[in-house]
């Protein structure tokens, strides 16, 4: 399972998968692992690393350990780490209280991340069913999103358990979703165009505004996404579908479920779905949108608002600390080379995310540090230069041959903490294991963008959004499209309490930035592109 986190899949879809009555045990092991991963990975060079060649193996009976102080079953790997249980267990609690010590102001804003307030919304008659809900839930209406509702997050299973959930008529969904469609500002029997729709929280936020009469054309490339989005508008049974034609004939009708979608209608990319009132068009692409040109547009005419959603580094999303570790510790699971040390990120990323700021505040952000500075390394990688506790001899002579071997990278285990500048509320920089991914993502946003600037040519809006904090990925994206495309212009992309004013673009001020201390959302980058001319 963990390796299947590191090969890309997500952390619930992996858990989920596994057909075990044991499913709790098993989130609970898979989460320590990766949230003590970097430490973990240290105990796992000193310990384990001659006996162990499965590092996957290796980690995951270390977080047992250290969870429960024993490991079930037998085998020999099993006897040779109890031998050392004692030494194990004191250095695990000692870098675990040294990177608690050191990680201030960032590990605060990482709990706030992992234990942020959840929202939902309510389909069809929310104000009767609210109240139901009031009754024996503490929710409340959203202060800055009409018809968003928030719940505290250890309140999420009895919210499930209720009535109005299990027929469908609610939605989790994260407050940043509704502050993208807010954005729009769309209104009754306008079309709308969302592209990278998927899973829906954006689609199904505009069907909201749609107030059951117009058009919504949504593109989703990937089949299991596709899938995924048609699901979650047809959990609202107001809407009718899938239909393979536009005329909604009941021969093109088909039910539904996986053997349908997957296998007997394998060969179809175009679906529809209707409102039972036949009003609102549903029209879903499944197929890449760069593939996609005006003529496939000009049957909608005047197109009112288009998202732009790209795929991104989802740095502003909970789980990201997670990814950012797999990465570092597993960095050839993923077929990527692995980071040697010495590159700075304005080496490896300013030349290729071109649109680099010509100020004192790139070179800080970028520039290479003093490796002997101990107060710019990690929290662990620190301690291996310092006092480090040493059981007995045997234990710190093979701590001293590991961490001084040749292939041990310096900064392998924590090189910088984005968590420290969110909680400043900040824009963090690229962290080093990230580099490269962002670099080729800023590449296919920067594509995503200008290619619906200039095919959608009736379109009068459109917002451009991205779940990442990284400047790479959002105020570069944005100074190119401008430069590439001289008839838009910016507008302001929400209320004064979501602007971001600390940004050193002459537009900052108009795009929208979330922290999750300060807004109790996940990271969200908005900006408002409107056509002039």
């Amino acid at each position: 399972m963990l390796s299947r986190c590191v090969q890309g899949e997500g952390i619930k879809e992996v858990l989920f998968k596994k057909e075990d009555k044991s499913i709790k045990k098993l989130y609970a092991i898979l989460y320590k692992a990766l949230e003590d991963l970097d430490v973990l990975n240290r105990i796992y060079n000193i310990y384990l690393l001659k006996i162990c060649k499965n590092k996957f193996l290796g980690i995951i009976l270390l977080s047992v350990l250290v969870q429960r102080n024993q490991i079930d079953g037998g085998g020999k790997l099993r006897r040779e780490i109890m031998k050392k249980e004692k030494a194990i267990l004191q250095i695990y609690h000692h870098l675990k209280g040294l990177v608690s010590s050191i990680s201030g102001s960032g590990s605060n804003v990482l709990k706030e991340t992992k234990e942020l307030t959840k929202y939902f919304v309510i389909y069809n008659d929310s104000k009767k069913s609210a109240e139901e809900l009031k009754k024996w839930l503490v929710i409340e209406e959203d202060e800055d999103v009409k018809g968003l509702y928030k719940i505290r997050n250890d309140k999420v299973k009895s919210l499930i358990a209720s009535r109005i959930y299990m027929k469908n008529k609610i939605r989790i969904i994260d407050k940043t979703s509704c502050l993208v469609v807010q954005a729009g500002n769309i209104k009754r029997g306008m079309v709308i165009v969302d592209i990278c729709s998927s899973p829906g929280s954006k689609a199904i936020c505009s069907l909201i505004s749609l107030k059951k009469k117009g058009f919504l054309i949504c593109i989703e490339k990937n089949k299991k996404r596709c899938y995924t989005l048609l699901v979650e508008i047809l959990k609202n049974d107001d809407y009718i579908g899938p239909y393979t034609d536009e005329h909604f004939g009941e021969d093109t009708k088909f039910h539904l479920n996986q053997k349908n979608f997957f296998i007997n209608f394998k060969d179809i990319y175009i679906y529809y779905i209707k409102h039972k009132n036949n009003e609102l068009i549903i029209k879903i692409f499944n197929c890449n949108f760069l593939d996609l040109s005006y003529h496939h547009f000009e049957e909608f005419g005047q197109i009112d608002v288009v998202f732009v959603d790209p795929s991104c580094s989802s740095s502003g999303m909970p789980d990201f600390a997670y990814k950012e570790n797999m990465r570092r510790v597993f960095p050839c699971a993923r077929g990527e080379e692995k980071y040697r040390g010495g590159e700075s990120c304005n080496d490896s990323c300013s030349d290729s995310c071109s649109d680099s700021r010509n100020d004192s505040r790139s070179d800080s952000r970028n520039d290479s540090r003093n490796d002997d500075d101990v107060g710019t390394r990690g929290p662990v990688e620190a301690e291996v230069s310092g006092a480090l506790i040493k059981p007995n001899s045997n234990d710190a002579a093979e701590w001293s041959n590991v961490s001084n071997k040749k292939g041990t990278c310096k900064r392998e285990i924590i090189d910088y903490n984005i968590y420290d500048d969110v909680s400043k509320g900040q824009i963090p920089r690229v962290p080093l294991t990230f580099v490269d991914k962002v670099k080729k993502l800023c590449e296919f946003q920067k594509n995503i963008l200008n290619h619906a600037l200039v095919n959608l040519k009736t379109a009068k809006t459109f917002i451009y959004s991205t779940c990442s904090f990284f400047e790479e990925e959002n105020e570069q994206v944005i100074q190119n499209a401008l430069r590439s495309n001289t008839n838009f212009s910016l507008e302001k992309a929400g209320t004064d309490k979501f602007l971001f004013n600390n940004g050193q673009y002459e537009f900052s001020n108009k795009c929208v930035r979330t922290f999750p201390g300060r807004d109790s959302c996940r990271g969200i980058f908005i900006a408002k592109i409107c056509r002039t001319g």
